[in-house]
């Protein structure tokens, strides 16, 4: 935000406001697992090292600004490189790749970029997914223009994925639609029903089957989703992605797959709301290469 008037607020102010705001510490997820690594060990807040969320890397002790993005991804971090002292948002705590590689820790070099401009990283992953405002599937549903009626798939104990009506049409023109309005160069489809009519909405991953089977059981005819190309390379991923798609085979949803990126990036850019009541200026970091990402 160069050439801007910023007036700074403390970190501690604005960290109380979102782990009151997300209910942080209710939340039994853990954040440490996978991405707390021997190297980036020794730059993590010992707080979120013991809570497993919330404030992860502490920077300075004024904010100028805060960003928001799905992941900490080298683009991101290049972005921040040259702002001043701020805080990010991130609804991920890892580097992530649109190939094999798939979510990675951030890397020991990322953290020290972002230390040396004073930035602080804060990560709410399931209280965002499942929060009643800024919720990944809520905003996910708004932007494609669907009135959620029913909320499924229980995530730590809180609802987060969405399902509604919409009207009645050809499944290749509200795949279309959700093309457009993701801003993407390609939305992935496997068709089984020429119309859509219900939809379930499940921003991020939402390759799995458990959820599949509640979006069938609450009568959806199509799904919309982040991955319905998984390339991550673990074999866990794997066989849960492979027993999605053959338990499809059964139920036979239309599977609209939007990109893990290109579903939640629209939560990101809604929660910057949330800072004008504070006064504090917000702004969503886009990764260009992950939106255009086949």
């Amino acid at each position: 935000m160069p050439g801007k008037n910023i007036a700074s607020v403390p970190l501690k102010t604005i960290v109380a406001e979102l782990d009151n705001e997300f209910d942080v510490l209710s939340y039994r997820e853990d954040l440490v697992q996978w991405a707390v690594t021997e190297e980036n060990c020794r730059w993590m807040n010992p707080t979120f090292l013991k809570q497993k969320t919330g404030l992860m890397i502490v920077g300075l002790g004024k904010v100028h600004a805060v960003r928001t993005a799905v992941f900490v991804t080298d683009r991101v971090v290049e972005q921040l490189c040259n702002e001043p002292s701020g805080l990010l948002l991130t609804h991920h705590h890892f580097n992530y790749f649109e190939d094999q590689r798939g979510l990675q820790p951030i890397s020991e070099e990322q953290i020290k970029k972002l230390s040396k401009q004073g930035h602080s990283v804060y990560v709410a992953h399931a209280p965002l997914d499942t929060h009643p405002v800024y919720g990944t599937s809520l905003a996910l549903a708004a932007e494609v223009g669907i009135t959620p009626m029913e909320r499924f798939y229980e995530y730590f104990g809180v609802p987060t994925a969405v399902a509604g009506e919409v009207d009645e049409q050809d499944v290749t023109d509200f795949a279309e639609h959700v093309r457009k309005r993701l801003s993407r160069p390609k939305v992935d489809l496997v068709q089984h029903t020429p119309r859509v009519r219900k939809v379930a909405v499940v921003a991020g991953g939402g390759d799995l089957p458990d959820v599949l089977q509640e979006a069938y059981d609450l009568g959806a005819d199509t799904m919309l989703l982040g991955t319905l190309e998984n390339r991550w390379a673990v074999r866990g991923v794997q066989e849960a992605h492979k027993e999605f798609l053959r338990l499809n085979e059964k139920l036979k949803l239309n599977l609209i797959g939007g990109s893990h990126y290109g579903t939640e990036r629209l939560a990101m850019m809604k929660v910057a709301r949330l800072f004008e009541k504070i006064g504090v200026l917000c702004e969503f970091c886009e990764d260009e290469e992950l939106l255009k990402a086949p």
